[in-house]
């Protein structure tokens, strides 16, 4: 996943594009380019890194001053994270600029045709072939000409294009992938997200599959690929600036963990009454479908939301009478069982724009199967695709690590259990009344979780300093908690964390403990709290370092444990919720005592919108 981002008006271009970036750069930090525009002629400059390093370069060496141009944040998918595969691309003359998000499916079959036609590659980039076609097809309109050649292009992409022959013209496109342009006091904007924006504008209007953006000095226009003129509505913006700001914190993971009570709220907010849960978005799926009449549930996922995903399987499958299954968005794509309007698809994305997800919901649009999107981004695309969607209302979530995004959609997936049980009279209906009490008081314990283990968990994060590997093991919910703990300290501290359900410790990977290597023990469910303390006994036989995660009262656990962190005792279904905090935040702090930045992981992004 890459930013992009264009300006035009009758301010200086340069700050506000490098601004507008520095808000999209968890959308990738690999490179940074701008190329701006006097109305006369365009200037380029590209450095690998971060924002900074490109503003440094700016401030050292500036090109021209003007009051146009467009820019580009790079999370590399083809081609090495270098300047010249840093964006914008151009041809080798420089008359076409180019930054692009996404991928050009068919790249390799337009580059044979126009190496055969004698133009001359040099990036390792699937996009360089777009401003070689844009010459090639070039009318003498740039707005012409991007029509001739958009069709040529297969894939999922969104482009700002510029030419050196009309430079006082900005093109915006989108294709199945994220470009917003907004709306200022006699300027535009472009920009793949609306966290760029918040400081300019919040008039925004989605580029839609089939339209072009048009700027121009004070004007916008907004057309169909065959030219004709569209009177958008423009939206509102409902975030506010101080979402997207650290405010008192040192980084956006930790404010965001520190989020979730709120989030939460936001979450529940008027979908829990006192007696029972209501969707609203869901309505009309209730007045189109039986829930009982369908023969599998699907849940559909990648990473974090995969694990929540998972979480929401068990609870599925302990309330209802109807099988429940779980897949990986990317292998989803290439295999799965019969499917038809029978088997019902969850599919989970935070941000509702990872191509696999994307992809995933293609697939089962094939086979006709009904899908319900449960996302954090009610504009984007999965939300307009899906049949139905439900937001988790989490607020914005700028750390590339997922936090609020996993509790509030576990959340969604309870909220989804309680009525799809109400539904079909399923076998877990006596544990609705207790479900119901307990989810309203989740953001108070949740608030409760981060006080109590907090600063625990900033000292034991110490102990990860020096360490290249830890375990997590749980049994049940704790099982797939331990998988979500573990990806987190993987991406956040770089850590070889490896999660396993507590009885398989035994059947190999007890080859690797010896004396004190650390081990996270999750024991958040009573029912297997008997076999949990067997396996930490297994652990402290071999002199491994355990630490117990536990609700308050456990004494049984701490008897056998180096260190125990308590945490307040919920619902079992919700203890995956709670129980993640201190997980969290022993990623945040492991990564910060190593000296990592925890918002921006290496080689990661927030969303991947390439598969």
């Amino acid at each position: 996943m890459s930013g992009i981002v264009g300006y035009i008006g009758n301010s200086s271009a340069q700050p506000i594009l490098l601004d507008c970036l520095t808000h999209l750069d968890y959308r990738g930090y690999d490179s940074a380019g701008v190329a701006i525009s006097n109305l006369e002629k365009i200037e380029l400059r590209k450095e690998t890194g971060r924002i900074e390093d490109l503003d440094a370069s700016l401030q050292i060496d500036p090109i021209l001053e003007g009051h146009l141009g467009i820019g580009h944040t790079r999370w590399a998918s083809h081609g090495a994270p270098t300047i010249l595969n840093a964006h914008p691309i151009t041809d080798e003359k420089e008359r076409f600029i180019v930054v692009h998000n996404g991928i050009i499916e068919n790249y390799l079959k337009l580059k044979s045709h126009l190496i055969s036609q004698g133009y001359l590659f040099v990036t390792d980039t699937d996009t360089e072939v777009i401003p070689h076609l844009l010459v090639e097809y070039d009318t003498g309109d740039v707005e012409e000409t991007v029509r001739k050649v958009l069709p040529m292009l297969k894939g999922s992409f969104a482009l700002a294009i510029m030419s050196r022959n009309q430079p006082d013209t900005i093109i915006g496109i989108s294709q199945e992938n994220p470009l917003i342009v907004g709306f200022g006091n006699n300027e535009a904007f472009l920009s793949s997200d609306i966290a760029a924006l918040l400081s300019y504008t919040k008039e925004i209007h989605p580029i839609k599959n089939g339209e072009i953006a048009v700027l121009r000095p004070g004007e916008v226009k907004i057309k169909t690929i065959a030219g004709d003129t569209i009177h958008p509505k423009k939206r509102i913006i409902e975030w506010h600036e101080d979402d997207f700001s650290l405010q008192d914190y040192d980084h956006y993971m930790l404010k965001e963990i520190m989020e979730q009570p709120a989030a939460l709220k936001n979450t529940l907010k008027g979908r829990l009454t006192e007696t029972g849960v209501q969707l609203p978005e869901l309505d009309s799926f209730f007045e189109e479908h039986d829930v009982s009449q369908f023969r599998r549930i699907i849940i559909v996922a990648n990473g974090t939301s995969y694990h929540s995903g998972l979480i929401g399987k068990k609870v599925m499958e302990t309330m209802l009478d109807i099988p429940i299954e779980t897949a990986v968005s990317s292998e989803f794509c290439c295999e799965h069982g019969p499917l038809n309007e029978k088997a019902l698809i969850l599919i989970i994305s935070q941000s509702g724009e990872t191509a696999d997800t994307l992809s995933a919901w293609s697939e089962a649009k094939r086979y006709g199967c009904p899908t319900i999107a449960i996302t954090n981004k009610r504009r984007g695309n999965l939300a307009r695709k899906a049949d139905y969607t439900i937001c988790t209302n989490a607020g914005p979530e700028l750390a590339v690590p997922a936090t609020k995004a996993y509790t509030t959609q576990i959340t969604v997936l309870l909220l989804l259990s309680i009525l799809f049980t109400e539904k079909t009279q399923g076998p877990g209906l006596n544990r609705v009344p207790d479900m119901i009490k307990e989810l309203h008081q989740l953001p108070e314990e949740v608030d409760k979780t981060l006080i109590m283990t907090q600063d625990a968990i900033d000292q034991f994060a110490q102990v990860t300093e020096d360490q290249q590997s830890l375990f997590l093991i749980g049994r049940g919910l704790d099982y797939v908690l331990a998988l979500e703990g573990a990806l987190k300290l993987q991406e956040v501290a770089y850590l070889h964390a490896d999660a396993y359900a507590a009885g398989e410790m035994k059947h190999g990977t007890m080859a690797l403990i010896t004396p004190g290597v650390p081990v996270i023990a999750l024991s958040t469910q009573k029912h297997l709290r008997e076999k949990t303390i067997n396996n930490i006994k297994e652990l402290k036989a071999r002199d491994a370092f355990v630490v117990g995660v536990t609700t308050i009262g456990d004494d049984e656990v701490s008897e056998i444990v180096d260190e125990v962190m308590y945490i307040p005792e919920a619902h079992p279904y919700l203890m995956p919720i709670i129980a993640a905090i201190p997980l969290q935040l022993l990623a945040y702090y492991a990564g910060t005592v190593r000296g990592y930045n925890v918002d921006r992981p290496r080689n990661l992004a927030k969303s991947l919108t390439v598969e």
